[in-house]
C-alpha cells in the first residue's frame, strides 16, 4: 500500500510539475495574464504533494519524523492551494507578476508551508486519530474543499459557455472530479483503506484534466493558432495573387536591381500576358522581353527615371508607349516605389497600367476643349461667364469688341462695369434669383438687357443665360448679341409705321370726304342737270315729228342710262344703306348688286341673328364694309371658284368679318389691285386704321379666306 501511495503521488507531482513547467515556458508578457496563477499555484501543489508522500506514515524519515497527521497537513495545503488557484482563474483574476515573479512567489509559499508543517504542525487542528480515523475537522475540511471545487466547476462551465474556450470546460471537469474525490478522504479509518486509494485516483484524473487544459491553452492552442495563421497567410497570398492577376488592364510587379546593376523581375502578375502579350514566365526569365517592347524613343526616359528614382528614393512614375506581341501599340503608365534590400540591392514595388483608352479620352477632351475655345474665341456674340457673385471668369474676344474692355481687365471684376447705373441693382437681383432657382437656362427677349461700353455709350443686347456646376462651383454664362443698330432700325420702322398709319387715317378720311363731296355733286348737280335736259329736250311737243321723236327717244334712253350710271357711282362712292340702316344691310345690298356680275358664282351672307339692327362706330362700319366689298371683288376676279361666303360675327365692342371662297387659292396675282382700288394692301391699311387685325390665308380644302378682327380697346 505504501508503494502504491508513493507511485500515485509521484504521478501527481509529475503532472503538477508539467503544468507549472509548460505554463512557465509558454508565458510571455503580452500573453494571458491568468497563466502566472498556474505557475505559482502548481509549484506549491507539486511541492506539497512530494512532502505529503515523503511524510506518509511508514516512509523513511527523510524530512523528519513521518506521521499520518503531517501527511494530511500537506495534503490539505496542496488541495487548498489547488482550489484557490482554480477559483481565481474562474473569477477572471489577472496576475500582475511575471513568470519569474510567480515562480518565486510559489517557492516562497511552498517553503513557508513546509516549514510550518515540519515545525508547527502541533498547532494545526487534529485531523487523524489512530484507530479511530479522520476527525470531524478533517471531514469538514474535505467537505468544504468538495463544495468549493464544485462551485469552481460551475463558474468555469459558465465561462466556457460565454467565451467558448475548450480549456475552461476541461478546467471545470477537473474541478468537478477533484471535488468529488474529496469525499473519499472524509470517511476512512486507516490510510490504507480503499477510500483513500480511490480518492488518489480521482486526484490523478483531475490533474490529468488540468494538464490537458494547460496543454490546450499553452501548447496546442498556440500551435493551432500558428497553423491557422499560416493558412490565413496562404489564403491571403492566394487572394492577393488572384487580385493582382485579375486587375483590369493592370500588372503588379516587383523589380530588383542587383549590386552589379543587372535587373530582374522578382514577381510579376499573370495579367502581364493579357496586357502586353508577354507571358509572366518569359518576363521572369528575361526582363528584356518587356523592356524591349518599349518604344525606342521612350527607353531613355525609362532609364533616366529609374536612375533618378534610385538616387533620390522617390517614386518611379512614367508613361511610355509599348508594342504588344500582336503589333498593337499601347500607352502604359509605370508607377512604383523604391526600397533598399540587403546586399545593396534596390527593389521597386509597382504597377503597370494600360492607359491607352483614358489617354485617348483625355486627348479627345483636350481637342474638344481646344475646339470649344476656338468656337468661343471666333463667335460673333459676346460670351461671358461669371460666378454667382458676378465675378467674371470668361470674357471672349467678341465681348472685348462689343464692350470695349480687354479681357485681362475684366477677369475677376464684377459685371457692374458692363451695365448702366440704373440697371445694376435690378440685374444683381435677377442674377441671384436665377442662380437660386436652379433652372439650367433662360432666354431674354430683345431689349431686355442694356449694356455699357467702355466709352460710356449704351448698348441694346439680346441675351440667353445658362448655369452649370463645375467642381461644386456654380458658373453662370451669358451669350449676348449686340442689337443696338437693329433696335434703332426697328424703332425707326415703328415710327415710320406709326406715321404711315396716321397718313392712312388721313387718306381714308379724305377718301370718305371726297367720295361724299363727289357723290353730292353728282347727285345735286349732274343728276339735276340730266333731269332738266330730259324735261326740256325730250318732252317738247313742238318737236314731236316722227324723225325728231325717234331722235328724242334715243336721247332719252341715253339720259336714262346716264342717270343709272350716276346712281351706280353714287352707291359705290357713298353706300346710302351703310349710313341709314347699318353694316349688315349694306353688305347684304352689296352682295345683291354683285349677283348679276357674279354669274354662276354663289354669293352667300351668314350673319349671327343677334347682329340684326346692331350698330358700331361709323368709321368701323365703313372700314369693314370697304374690306368686305374689296374681298368679294377680288374673289370674283381672281378665285375662279363657285361660291363666296361672307360671315359676320360681333358683339357690342367687337366685330369679325370673314370672306371665304372655294377657288384656286392664293397665287401671285392675289395681291394685284384693280384700277382705283388698294387691293390687299388697302384692306390691311383700312384694318390697321381702326385698330383691327387683318389676315389672308388658304382654306384647308382649297380657296382663300380673308379675315378682319376688330375689338374696341377703350370703353
Amino acid at each position: 500500500m505504501l508503494s502504491l501511495h508513493l507511485l500515485l503521488e509521484m504521478f501527481a507531482f509529475v503532472i503538477a510539475a508539467l503544468i507549472a513547467t509548460v505554463t512557465w515556458h509558454t508565458f510571455s508578457s503580452g500573453g494571458d495574464r491568468k497563466l502566472p496563477l498556474l505557475i505559482g499555484g502548481f509549484v506549491v501543489v507539486g511541492i506539497c504533494d512530494v512532502v505529503h508522500a515523503l511524510t506518509y506514515d511508514g516512509m523513511p524519515a527523510l524530512l523528519g519524523p513521518t506521521s499520518t497527521t503531517r501527511a494530511i497537513f500537506f495534503w490539505l495545503m496542496g488541495r487548498s492551494v489547488e482550489a484557490l488557484t482554480l477559483m481565481m482563474i474562474a473569477l477572471g483574476w489577472m496576475s500582475r507578476l511575471s513568470r519569474n515573479g510567480s515562480l518565486l512567489a510559489g517557492l516562497l509559499l511552498a517553503m513557508g508551508l513546509v516549514t510550518w508543517g515540519s515545525t508547527g504542525v502541533a498547532g494545526f487542528p487534529v485531523t487523524f486519530i489512530p484507530g479511530q480515523g479522520v476527525t470531524p475537522f478533517k471531514v469538514g475540511y474535505e467537505w468544504a474543499l468538495c463544495l468549493l471545487n464544485i462551485g469552481i466547476a460551475v463558474l468555469l462551465w459558465r465561462r466556457w459557455r460565454s467565451e467558448g474556450e475548450p480549456r475552461y470546460l476541461l478546467l471545470a471537469c477537473s474541478a468537478w472530479v477533484i471535488g468529488i474525490g474529496e469525499l473519499s478522504f472524509s470517511n476512512y479509518v486507516r490510510p490504507s483503506d480503499l477510500q483513500n486509494v480511490v480518492g488518489h485516483g480521482y486526484k490523478l484524473v483531475g490533474y490529468a484534466l488540468l494538464y490537458w487544459a494547460t496543454y490546450i491553452g499553452s501548447l496546442r492552442a498556440p500551435f493551432e493558432a500558428l497553423q491557422q495563421a499560416e493558412q490565413r497567410s496562404t489564403d491571403n497570398e492566394q487572394r492577393m495573387r488572384a487580385l493582382a492577376d485579375n486587375l483590369p488592364d493592370t500588372v503588379v510587379y516587383q523589380l530588383v536591381r542587383e549590386r552589379d546593376g543587372s535587373t530582374r523581375f522578382n514577381h510579376i502578375s499573370a495579367a502581364i500576358e493579357r496586357v502586353t502579350g508577354v507571358s509572366a514566365a518569359a518576363a521572369l526569365a528575361d526582363p528584356a522581353a518587356l523592356y524591349g517592347r518599349i518604344h525606342p524613343a521612350d527607353q531613355l526616359l525609362v532609364r533616366a527615371a529609374e536612375q533618378e528614382s534610385a538616387a533620390r528614393l522617390q517614386p518611379f512614375d512614367v508613361t511610355v508607349r509599348m508594342r504588344r506581341t500582336d503589333g498593337m501599340e499601347r500607352w502604359m503608365h509605370l508607377m512604383s516605389m523604391p526600397r533598399w534590400l540587403p546586399g545593396e540591392r534596390m527593389c521597386w514595388d509597382g504597377v503597370q497600367t494600360d492607359v491607352t483608352d483614358s489617354r485617348m479620352a483625355m486627348l479627345q477632351l483636350r481637342e474638344q476643349e481646344a475646339m470649344l475655345s476656338a468656337v468661343i474665341d471666333s463667335a460673333s456674340d459676346a460670351i461671358i461667364s461669371c460666378d454667382p457673385t458676378g465675378r467674371v471668369r470668361l470674357f471672349n474676344p467678341a465681348a472685348e469688341r462689343i464692350f470695349g474692355h480687354p479681357a485681362a481687365a475684366m477677369l475677376g471684376q464684377t459685371l457692374d462695369r458692363l451695365l448702366p447705373t440704373p440697371a445694376r441693382a435690378h440685374h444683381a437681383e435677377g442674377m441671384a434669383r436665377f442662380a437660386a432657382a436652379g433652372v439650367p437656362s433662360r432666354s431674354m427677349g430683345p431689349g431686355r438687357v442694356q449694356g455699357l461700353r467702355a466709352d460710356g455709350s449704351e448698348l441694346e443686347l439680346e441675351a440667353s443665360i445658362s448655369q452649370v456646376t463645375v467642381n461644386k462651383t456654380q458658373v453662370l454664362t451669358a451669350i449676348l448679341r449686340d442689337v443696338t443698330e437693329r433696335v434703332r432700325t426697328e424703332r425707326s420702322l415703328l415710327r415710320y409705321q406709326t406715321e404711315l398709319t396716321e397718313l392712312t387715317h388721313q387718306l381714308i378720311a379724305q377718301e370718305k370726304a371726297s367720295n361724299t363731296r363727289l357723290a353730292q355733286i353728282l347727285h345735286d348737280q349732274l343728276g339735276q342737270t340730266l333731269t332738266a335736259m330730259r324735261i326740256d329736250f325730250v318732252s317738247d311737243p313742238k318737236l314731236a315729228t316722227p324723225a325728231e321723236s325717234a331722235r328724242h327717244a334715243r336721247v332719252d334712253r341715253l339720259i336714262d342710262q346716264a342717270i343709272r350710271e350716276v346712281r351706280q357711282v353714287l352707291v359705290e362712292l357713298r353706300p346710302t344703306l351703310l349710313a341709314e340702316q347699318g353694316l349688315v344691310d349694306a353688305i347684304d345690298n352689296e352682295l345683291r348688286s354683285r349677283r348679276q356680275q357674279a354669274g354662276q358664282v354663289r354669293l352667300l351672307l351668314e350673319v349671327a341673328p343677334a347682329l340684326a339692327g346692331r350698330r358700331w362706330r361709323s368709321e368701323v362700319e365703313y372700314a369693314v364694309f370697304m374690306v368686305a366689298r374689296e374681298a368679294v371683288a377680288n374673289a370674283l376676279l381672281h378665285a375662279s371658284g363657285s361660291e363666296i361666303c361672307v360671315r359676320l360675327e360681333g358683339g357690342v365692342r367687337w366685330l369679325r368679318l370673314e370672306v371665304a371662297d372655294d377657288g384656286v387659292g392664293l397665287r401671285g396675282e392675289a395681291s394685284a389691285t384693280r384700277p382705283g382700288h388698294l387691293g390687299l394692301v388697302g384692306m390691311r391699311e383700312r384694318s390697321i386704321a381702326i385698330g383691327g387685325q387683318f389676315e389672308v390665308g388658304s382654306m384647308p380644302g382649297g380657296g382663300t379666306v380673308v379675315t378682319l378682327q376688330w375689338e374696341e380697346t377703350q370703353a
